[in-house]
């Protein structure tokens, strides 16, 4: 088992260093306010303000941060660098009866037209290993750093159905938020994230530095461990 970090930095600590305003997160799978309505395996509540991703990604994010405050426009993190169990985690709930009724709220928001059982198979969550696995993907949104409240991107962050797609139009999504993912996408595009075309959040660096997924739980005392570089 993995217990010490393996060359993961917190990018919100490097934007601190290297951007003009720094990169906001709060994980949501560290919160009940997730797709599963719980808090997964592997994220400790008292880390939800870590992002944590490989040096080169890390550094392509800022790069993206301070062109995006051109704009007046800030990045929201909602997950990056996510460990194995976390995905294993998604594997066994997929298959596991309903836990309650927060589950039901949250189906409703995150997918209320498809079953818990259909989520792997239609692309929207991995059940094995994923990409967040090796820290050069990251799930975020555009805030505006006037005030800080999220811009509208048609759909909320982990929302699995059609209207998350890159090909969803303004008739389904509306002018604000059409405009709104065109800019996040080309501005992460721009330094090398390629955009997974079902989730307009959802980027994967073109390096990758680490070749093996990694299983480490997401705690305050890895946070600490992840000093910039």
């Amino acid at each position: 088992m993995q217990t010490q970090n393996p060359g993961l930095i917190d990018v919100t600590r490097l934007s601190k260093k290297l951007c003009q305003t720094s990169i906001d997160c709060k994980l949501a799978y560290a919160t009940q306010q997730n797709f599963l309505g719980r808090i997964v395996d592997g994220y400790h509540p008292d880390a939800a303000h870590i992002c944590l991703m490989a040096s080169s990604a890390a550094h392509a994010l800022c790069a993206v941060q301070n062109s995006l405050s051109e704009l007046q426009l800030g990045l929201f993190v909602f997950d990056s660098y996510r460990p194995l169990r976390a995905v294993r985690d998604f594997g066994r709930w997929m298959h596991l009866a309903v836990h309650d009724d927060h589950e039901l709220v949250r189906k409703e928001i995150h997918y209320p037209h498809i079953g818990k059982n259909q989520l792997a198979q239609m692309g929207y969550v991995c059940d094995h290993v994923s990409d967040h696995c090796y820290g050069d993907t990251i799930d975020l949104t555009l805030i505006d750093l006037k005030n800080k409240t999220l811009l509208d991107m048609g759909a909320c962050f982990d929302f699995f159905d059609e209207l998350s797609h890159s090909t969803a139009t303004v008739e389904m999504i509306g002018v604000d938020a059409l405009k709104h993912r065109q800019i996040l996408s080309n501005a992460m595009q721009a330094v090398g994230f390629i955009p997974y075309e079902k989730e307009y959040w959802h980027f994967t660096f073109r390096e990758r530095e680490i070749e093996v997924p990694i299983d480490i739980a997401i705690t305050a005392e890895l946070g600490e461990s992840s000093w910039p570089s």
